[in-house]
């Protein structure tokens, strides 16, 4: 089971940054919870959340686990685009069937709503010239 999911939500607890076999190679993986919430106007000029729901979070690759689990913070503000997968096991103490959706993310982007500051990294070498984060590349 594979599709594509957006969502914008609250991490619930702050990412674990996992190192993992897949394969014969080691990955990084950023773990965390988020809670995707739902808004509606209450009647009463302004709004309630109106339900809502928490999923498990995977972000892969070397640089973006590690930046995600170094910046993102617990009640931090994120839009996560990504695919929906599912996972299948066996409680041993019942030798029940359970399952669970998560979600590998392809993206994660933080709210600038809760932000007090940020600052930008310095600019990277390529072939010898400096290039921005934010400009094209020719």
């Amino acid at each position: 089971m594979s599709n594509e999911f957006r969502g914008t939500g609250n991490v619930g607890e702050q990412p674990v940054l996992k190192t993992v076999i897949v394969g014969n190679a080691e990955r990084q993986v950023a773990e965390l919870r988020v809670f995707f919430d739902e808004y509606r106007p209450n009647g009463a000029g302004s709004v309630e959340q109106a339900g809502g729901f928490w999923l498990d979070v995977n972000v892969w690759g070397e640089r973006h686990a590690a930046e995600v689990a170094e910046l993102v913070k617990k009640g931090a503000r994120v839009h996560v685009v990504g695919k929906l997968a599912e996972h299948t096991w066996i409680v041993a103490a019942t030798g029940e069937e359970r399952r669970a959706l998560y979600l590998n993310a392809d993206h994660l982007f933080l709210s600038l709503a809760r932000l007090a500051e940020a600052r930008f990294k310095p600019r990277r070498v390529l072939g010898g010239r400096a290039v921005s984060e934010m400009e094209p590349m020719t």
